[in-house]
């Protein structure tokens, strides 16, 4: 089943160029700034932003808030993932009620969860709350915008910000409107884990994309 009938972007990957963000230079810097009550990018005041869904708020600041996050008690990525499919499974049994209420107790915690707002999207969809289920559409957006502002994800020496580790699929199937191919895991000259993802398109192009997620490995066996 096709559940999502949209796409944040589609245009070919050659034309993608920025570099806005350095994990090495700016990761912990922005992280200090998500903590300072007198930052732009102060955390708490970013991510009332990102809950009401001000159309104000930029990339950097919702990249900010991603980083920000990895320092919760609650960020636990390699075990986070395995709830949005849990939701996956109960829309494919259209019990869409049961999807909204856990779906959003869990966002409560899990604000950047992507596939848990993609999966309480499609039942508010189901259930003919259109607004609603846009919301949360709008919030995976601001996901995906920081992720593309991070870093065209070309080279491994310029990757994408991801918050998770599924984060990239999500980003190569919603976001540049591609299947997935070969999926592996490397480093980078700082010693860096990446995700390297190739993403295969209509056309039959193949592109290697690198997600930069250290932040996420270190929490891997957090229970």
């Amino acid at each position: 089943m096709k559940k999502y009938l949209f796409l944040f972007l589609l245009f070919p990957l050659s034309i993608l160029a920025q570099k806005n963000f350095t994990y090495k230079k700016d990761f912990d810097l922005i992280l200090k700034e998500s903590k300072d009550k007198k930052s732009d990018l102060y955390y708490p005041n970013l991510l009332a932003k990102y809950n009401k869904i001000d159309s104000t708020l930029t990339d950097k600041e919702m990249l900010a808030m991603l980083i920000s996050y990895t320092e919760d008690k609650n960020y636990k990525p390699y075990q986070d993932f395995n709830f949005g499919r849990k939701l996956y499974k109960l829309n494919e049994e259209s019990k869409f009620a049961e999807v909204i209420k856990t779906g959003d107790a869990f966002l409560a915690k899990h604000p950047f969860d992507l596939k848990t707002l993609f999966e309480v999207s499609y039942a508010y969809h189901q259930t003919n709350k259109q607004q609603e289920a846009d919301n949360y559409l709008q919030k995976a957006g601001f996901i995906f915008g920081a992720m593309f502002y991070s870093g065209d994800g070309m080279t491994i020496e310029n990757p994408a910000f991801a918050l998770n580790p599924s984060d990239g699929q999500d980003f190569i199937r919603k976001f540049i409107g591609a299947g997935i191919g070969t999926m592996g895991s490397g480093r980078d000259e700082n010693g860096y884990f990446m995700d390297m993802l190739e993403a295969k398109f209509d056309n039959g192009e193949t592109h290697t994309l690198y997600f930069i997620i250290p932040h996420a490995t270190k929490k891997m066996f957090v229970k």
